[in-house]
């Protein structure tokens, strides 16, 4: 996607044209002077504050901040500071996903409000316009993510992850469901990444102050890295096209829903050859306890092992898989029992509303710049 520079531009030609007559047109536009305020008034005194051009078509200050053209464009809070190393760390997970995508053609306006519209219509904290700073205890205790009816980040919100606790419960039944080809895709906000271990995270150093609270503007990027970068590094046994993963986390919902029985589908599972979550099992293997690559490597073991394995006689006659569905079955119960508390309907509508209407707002804005950018390039040309 192609950034839309004429955003960035706008002012500049505006002020071009409004003053092309004007003496001081030829001045080089990379410095700003600011006069402030002084007692008195025969006496000036005048600030020269610099900028700098970016690869992204916005400029930055001398401390890589962006200046507030940007937080117009994107529709964010104008408190908000937008440091440029973390928009370079986030552009460089997105180049992995495009190998013909750089830094100029990233439309950052449009990035920075996706995730800002969901934040702010989950998360009240984030509604409001300020960039106050935020200690451990604040943050563990905001909304920490929320999952959608199809599982893309786009779609429709239908659940939501209140605390540390609820979000981390969510994780720990997802870990247990994708052996069983289910997934509750969760939209994470990663805010435990921004609080904890921050040392390790270079991303949100400039966004600390010295008691190592952490501004919501830095809560915001990092959730956009994270979650882009999280993406990249997603790494499932089960190779499977993205249209396929969804169809895991829609045939979730739908049992949690009651349109379909969770019993049953852990026997089709289970029906004409040992599902992969039932060899784990009955291997004694802990989902919860094992890494990613030792799961691959068990996954191979398994398509081997499964060949000369009569399924059938196995789900009848035994013990073991009469003790592994009560499992199931039982966590399935608590899973559900979950979802129906963070579910609130009301609450939902509004949100998907708040979302809905915040995204619609900065493509009318866009639109209305456009136009002025048009109509500012009309007159430049007329008068030159």
């Amino acid at each position: 996607m192609d950034i839309n520079t004429s955003f960035s531009s706008s002012n500049t030609l505006l002020t071009q044209a409004l003053n092309v007559n004007n003496e001081k047109k030829n001045i080089q536009n990379t410095q700003e002077i600011h006069t402030p305020e002084v007692q008195n008034p025969d006496l000036k005194v005048e600030f020269e504050t610099q900028s700098f051009t970016s690869e992204f078509g916005f400029r930055t200050d001398e401390k890589g901040i962006f200046q507030k053209d940007l937080n117009h464009a994107a529709n964010l809070p104008l408190s908000y500071e937008i440091n440029i190393k973390s928009v370079q760390s986030i552009a460089k997970e997105l180049m992995k996903q495009d190998e013909n995508l750089s830094f100029s053609k990233i439309d950052l306006p449009q990035l920075l409000n996706t995730y800002y519209s969901a934040l702010k219509a989950v998360e009240p904290e984030f509604a409001k316009n300020d960039n106050v700073y935020l200690n451990r205890g604040e943050v563990a205790g905001l909304y920490q993510g929320f999952s959608t009816k199809s599982g893309d980040f786009s779609s429709e919100i239908t659940r939501l992850y209140k605390g540390e606790n609820e979000l981390n419960s969510a994780l720990t039944h997802n870990q247990n469901l994708i052996p069983l080809n289910l997934e509750n895709k969760i939209i994470n906000f990663h805010f435990d990444s921004a609080i904890n271990n921050t040392s390790q995270n270079d991303l949100i150093k400039p966004y600390l102050n010295k008691e190592s609270e952490v501004s919501k503007s830095g809560l915001l990027m990092n959730f956009i890295h994270k979650d882009i970068k999280s993406a990249n590094e997603e790494i499932n046994f089960f190779i499977e096209p993205v249209n396929l993963n969804l169809n895991s986390h829609q045939n979730f919902y739908k049992m949690l829903q009651g349109e379909g029985s969770f019993e049953n589908y852990v026997q089709e599972q289970n029906k004409e050859r040992m599902s992969f979550d039932l060899y784990l099992y009955v291997n004694g293997v802990s989902k919860q306890n094992t890494q990613s690559d030792k799961l691959n490597l068990l996954y191979q073991q398994y398509l081997n092992y499964q060949k000369d394995l009569n399924i059938e006689e196995f789900t009848r006659s035994s013990s073991i898989y009469s003790l592994y569905t009560q499992a199931l079955n039982a966590e399935f119960k608590q899973i559900k029992q979950e979802a129906s508390t963070q579910s609130d309907q009301e609450q939902l509508n509004q949100i998907n509303q708040t979302r809905q209407n915040s995204l619609e707002n900065f493509y009318t804005q866009r639109q209305k710049q456009a136009n002025l950018n048009k109509i500012v390039r009309s007159y430049m040309s007329v008068m030159s």
